[in-house]
């Protein structure tokens, strides 16, 4: 998952054309076909890949050319942690409980303070990769999705849709996000895709009431799970 610290393949080489031309279709008189479109699930992953590649590219560059730990690593580790959105809190803890470490001198070099720092992010996101279990319940089951812009909360919010989608749940979207611009529409777009019925106002409504307005239609609809 947390990829810095590796080395990035090298592109393959380029291999020369055949010379032969026999095989190549002609360009005159030919209808090219229409590209094939990616998949959903395709396209989701390309850009959570990104999201990933970004963060452990970001976490590299602080360690690369260090060649020993001292306090000018540390902030800046922790100023990269803090760019990368992982919190202020998670990332105090974590740079507390690595300079600690260093003092007890059971870090000494660079490369066993990327390990630890890999070993405490597993250890901080581990409580969370547990299964989503919905109870059965008379109430929509209701999740809130809150995050800073450019997180990629919109493309979670199709990608869990549309896995619930899957599971036989009857799922509804509000868009609560009413102040960023064009947030409205992503939403719809996600809600057009899966076939999901998208509870919104207009860009500037009050978000606590277009979330109780979905909330009533839930529960009217007798919606599984209702996401906002």
């Amino acid at each position: 998952m947390f990829g810095f610290g590796k080395k990035k393949k090298s592109a393959p080489e380029e291999t020369p054309e055949a010379e032969n031309s026999s095989e190549a279709p002609s360009q005159e008189g030919e209808i090219s076909e229409p590209p094939t479109k990616t998949g959903l699930f395709k396209r989701l992953k390309n850009k959570l890949g990104r999201t990933r590649d970004s963060f452990s590219s970001g976490v590299a560059n602080v360690f690369l050319g260090k060649k020993q730990i001292d306090d000018e690593l540390l902030e800046e580790l922790e100023e990269s942690l803090i760019l990368a959105d992982v919190g202020v809190e998670a990332t105090r803890d974590i740079i507390k409980g690595l300079t600690e470490k260093v003092n007890r001198k059971q870090l000494t070099d660079v490369e066993a303070l990327s390990s630890a720092l890999k070993e405490r992010l597993y250890e901080l996101i581990e409580p969370c990769s547990q299964p989503l279990s919905i109870p059965e319940q008379n109430e929509p089951f209701v999740i809130l999705v809150v995050g800073v812009n450019g997180a990629g909360k919109t493309t979670s919010i199709g990608k869990l849709s549309k896995r619930l989608q899957q599971q036989g749940k009857s799922v509804m979207l509000a868009a609560g996000d009413t102040f960023r611009a064009a947030a409205v529409e992503q939403l719809q777009k996600w809600g057009e895709r899966n076939d999901i019925p998208v509870v919104a106002q207009h860009t500037g409504a009050d978000s606590a009431s277009v979330i109780y307005d979905a909330l009533e239609s839930a529960r009217a609809k007798e919606v599984d799970v209702l996401i906002a």
